[in-house]
């Protein structure tokens, strides 16, 4: 099981009680540390990959014991100075830096406030129904499916076949084989999926609702298990996806999702749409409704 989502467990002296969302800040942090990029000009042979962490605390200038607490995933709280000293000192990108205030964000809070969304709205599901020529669905925080059109079951399969499997889009990407015959790419499609997760749970980390169902999926796909240890992170934007479409056609598409207004905070509506003319035609066939057979001429 990855260590971000393991049990609480007491903490060294003086730290109290190790929450989820400090033991996941401070894996993250030393994954972070850890990077071979990081190798220190001019430092000659070293035991270790990527920086020490007395070279961390020095380039962010706290000192090595509040560090190690961190690291240690004793639950210490971090101004944002101190988060963005961090975040220079480990060399972040934009998405990895974001992911490291979030964290810092989710230690500092009392308790999660999440409250995972079960059901889609009727008026959302009817938004959703409203795209007859365009793959579309509703997932909530810990990405469970709560409505899907007509189109999307056409074009990626029924998502209540298979309840604990077809039911949720991070699931289904690991432990459905139907899903990894319809995506061309699945490699690529399960990777990004993974890292877009890691990066959208955020504050998440500390709920346990969040965090049992990646214990749990992480102990039904060791494929899985190993994409959640890299704790690579990639934000949401369009994206393209190569799929076979429901005529063995090669069918490519572009997706986003989107956060809707007057919705629960952890819904958002995930939609497909063709990447050219010719994925249009072969959309347009996979959803033209079977017409009556022809009776053969005498």
């Amino acid at each position: 099981m990855p260590a971000s989502v393991a049990k609480k467990v007491p903490a060294d002296a003086g730290g109290g009680t190790t929450t989820l969302a400090a033991r996941a800040l401070g894996d993250f942090l030393r994954r972070m540390r850890s990077r071979p990029a990081l190798a220190v000009a001019g430092g000659g042979r070293r035991r270790v990959t990527g920086l020490r962490r007395e070279e961390v605390a020095v380039a962010a200038n706290i000192s090595i014991t509040w560090y190690t607490w961190l690291e240690q995933g004793r639950p210490v709280r971090t101004s944002r100075r101190t988060v963005r000293a961090l975040a220079r000192a480990l060399r972040l990108g934009e998405a990895e830096a974001a992911h490291l205030a979030r964290l810092a964000d989710a230690v500092a809070t009392a308790a999660p406030r999440w409250r995972r969304t079960a059901q889609a709205s009727p008026a959302l599901r009817a938004m959703v129904d409203g795209f007859r020529d365009a793959p579309a669905y509703v997932v909530n925080g810990r990405w469970d499916v709560l409505h899907a059109n007509a189109a999307a079951g056409t074009v990626l399969g029924s998502f209540e076949a298979t309840p604990g499997v077809t039911d949720n889009v991070l699931a289904r990407l690991f432990l459905d084989p139907g899903w990894r015959e319809r995506f061309l790419d699945w490699e690529a499609v399960a990777s990004s999926a993974v890292a877009q997760f890691r990066a959208a749970g955020g504050r998440l980390v500390a709920h346990p609702d969040w965090n049992a169902f990646v214990a749990d999926l992480a102990a039904r796909s060791p494929e899985f298990a190993r994409a959640w240890e890299s704790h690579a992170l990639a934000d949401p934007h369009l994206r393209r996806k190569r799929l076979a479409g429901p005529g063995g056609e090669p069918l490519e598409l572009l997706y986003a999702s989107f956060a809707p207004e007057g919705e629960p905070e952890d819904v958002r509506v995930v939609l497909y749409v063709p990447a050219d003319d010719a994925a249009r035609g072969v959309l347009a066939r996979a959803l033209r409704p079977a017409g009556p057979r022809r009776r053969p001429a005498r």
